[in-house]
């Protein structure tokens, strides 16, 4: 990035101009104050909490499960819980989240999560911990939703997807750290131990929140502070919000992440007995596999992603689409070996790449819904994102996948020419763990259809990005600057 000169602008102030940025050709804004990584590690811990709760539950489960008396299908519900609260409650948290100061809904988000999860561990009853749950979900939404905002107004165009990479890197490292000692944990302790272990730090973040600066929002857009402050006090309109829904890049990017998370929901929810249905490892086995391979190649997916479409958007912004959709692309025949293929080793790298391609997209199709909404609308923006990938995705994933095991383990089903032909490809039925026989490879194949899905629609939002994002630019540069109140002239007396 060249060195920022000094031009006048309105209000008297000055404003750096540096080269000219390939993202609409507007220039490209200075770069991120120093305390600005500062914050993006302050938020990154806190995402790891959150990540540490999420996973901490799927990990205890079981003996959660049996010492509450918990049917199979209450389980499910509890795990699944935490996903639509947060999507329900996510666009309203993004409207609070684009008119409050930000740092003091970051401290509730970060205390309602960490109150939820030592609630958590001190539940007694399926409805007491329904309550906890769902507490989780709308304090992770409230936190999620605008630190992204945050983040976004602190870090240029040219590094948010990297930045973003770094942020949700914490997914997986929250995953890795529950899956590997939560259950250690609770065999020295007790599992309600350990909830109380996760969800007390996040009281302490919580209070360290609001020592926190508020960035003006869009300050990193390299627009003059009066215009930026007009158009954070007007807020946005209703007919900005209609605008901003059929937004084409919006709109491709928000369903690129629904389908994507649609196989990636699936996959973490039936991979440990895939490995132990299909690939015959037993469960000790499955279970360090599903705690280490998915977490590690999320996190070489999340920062090769964010690092290719940057580095690649300084000369085509269209990389922003680019990237994830050559990610689906590759992972959709990748996702057919891994479910059909022979139980041969070979098969840990196939999962491992099929994971990182699908961590791929979360940098760059995030940071193409703050290139097109404007800074007053981010919230909402963000959370109408995590409403539709939630609703539509990863919450409903594993139920289709559920059925389509449960409908073609049976053999009426196997014996229709659908059935044969499933059959005929080495989806076959198989009994795991006492349960009935369930067919875990056909259960896999339902995914394989949303990875196309993805790639068509990442691939038609390329065309739209670069005009889209520089008009935001260009509407957002128009704002008037807040208006100088000064004092009405004093008329001179009448002349005696």
């Amino acid at each position: 990035m060249s060195q920022p000169s000094n031009e006048p602008i309105e209000g008297g102030e000055r404003r750096p101009t540096t080269r000219p940025d390939p993202l609409g050709g507007v220039p490209d804004p200075r770069p991120a104050p120093w305390w600005a990584w500062g914050l993006l590690g302050f938020l990154f811990l806190a995402n790891v909490l959150a990540s540490v709760d999420r996973w901490l539950f799927t990990a205890l489960i079981r003996p959660l499960g049996l010492e509450l008396d918990l049917w199979e299908d209450q389980a499910d519900w509890l795990e699944t819980l935490p996903l639509i609260a947060a999507a329900l409650a996510a666009p309203a948290l993004g409207f609070f989240g684009d008119r409050m100061r930000r740092p003091r809904l970051l401290a509730l988000g970060i205390a309602v999560f960490g109150l939820a999860s030592v609630g958590t561990g001190l539940a007694s009853s399926f409805g007491t911990l329904q309550r906890a749950r769902a507490l989780v979900g709308v304090g992770t939404a409230t936190f999620g939703v605008v630190a992204l905002t945050m983040l976004m107004d602190l870090f240029p165009r040219t590094a948010r997807a990297r930045v973003l990479a770094v942020y949700f890197l914490a997914g997986p490292v929250g995953a890795a750290t529950a899956l590997g000692l939560g259950p250690a944990l609770a065999d020295v302790t007790t599992w309600q131990t350990a909830f109380l272990f996760a969800g007390a730090p996040a009281l302490v973040l919580a209070m360290a929140s609001l020592t926190l600066p508020d960035p003006v929002r869009g300050v990193s857009e390299g627009v003059a502070i009066p215009r930026l402050r007009r158009h954070e006090a007007e807020g946005a309109s209703g007919e900005d919000y209609v605008d901003l829904m059929v937004n084409s890049s919006f709109t491709y990017a928000v369903f690129g992440l629904t389908f994507t998370g649609f196989a990636i929901g699936g996959l973490e929810a039936w991979l440990p007995t895939f490995l132990v249905g299909v690939r015959k490892l037993s469960e000790p086995q499955a279970a360090i596999v599903a705690a280490t391979l998915p977490p590690a190649a999320a996190a070489v997916g999340l920062l090769a992603g964010g690092w290719l479409a940057d580095r690649w958007a300084r000369t085509d912004p269209r990389a922003y689409f680019l990237v994830p959709a050559a990610a689906a692309f590759l992972a959709a025949p990748l996702w057919l070996v891994m479910a059909l293929g022979p139980a041969r080793p070979w098969q840990f790298g196939v999962l491992f790449a099929v994971v990182a391609l699908l961590a791929a997209n979360l940098g760059p199709c995030h940071a193409i819904l703050a290139s097109v909404a404007a800074p007053n609308m981010r919230g909402v923006a963000f959370g109408s994102a995590l409403t539709v990938s939630h609703l539509l995705g990863d919450a409903w994933g594993p139920r289709l996948m559920a059925w389509a095991a449960e409908v073609f383990g049976q053999a009426d089903a196997m014996a229709t020419p659908f059935g044969r032909a499933l059959a005929a490809l080495g989806a076959v039925p198989r009994a795991v763990g006492g349960r009935p026989p369930e067919n875990l490879a056909a259960a896999m194949l339902v995914a394989a259809p949303t990875l196309l899905a993805a790639f068509v629609v990442l691939l038609c939002g390329a065309r739209h990005l670069p005009g889209e994002s520089a008009l935001m630019l260009a509407n957002l540069r128009a704002a008037a600057p807040r208006p100088v109140k000064t004092a009405p002239p004093v008329e001179a007396p009448p002349a005696p």
